[in-house]
């Protein structure tokens, strides 16, 4: 019994891991434009949004998403955002999502 809890608890963590790679490679389509070098949305960018969206099923996934996406934007922006264009994705890319990170110190637990 101890050892299925624990192989469980493994697993949920290894699909946890893989949910938050793949968010932060979805995401990093966007960071040039959340970031101010690109001028505007790309279609990647919103494909990449459209298939995080996806994944965030319940409250716990879309703030573990959230830190994910934040993570991304620190280590590949530099921690530099311009919160009214990250603000603008779900609305320019016609994708409801609303647990994507407006600031560097956005708290993805609320």
């Amino acid at each position: 019994m101890a050892a299925a809890a624990l192989l469980a608890a493994v697993l949920a963590t290894a699909l946890q891991h893989d949910a938050c790679e793949t968010a932060q490679q979805a995401f990093s389509e966007c960071v040039p434009y959340v970031v101010g070098e690109e001028p505007s949305v790309t279609p990647n960018c919103c494909r990449g949004l459209g298939d995080i969206s996806d994944m965030g099923d319940t409250a716990a996934q879309r703030g573990a998403l959230c830190a994910c996406i934040l993570s991304e934007v620190k280590a590949a922006g530099g921690g530099r955002m311009a919160p009214g264009r990250v603000a603008g994705l779900a609305a320019s890319c016609k994708v409801p999502i609303g647990f994507i990170p407006t600031k560097p110190d956005f708290n993805c637990s609320t």
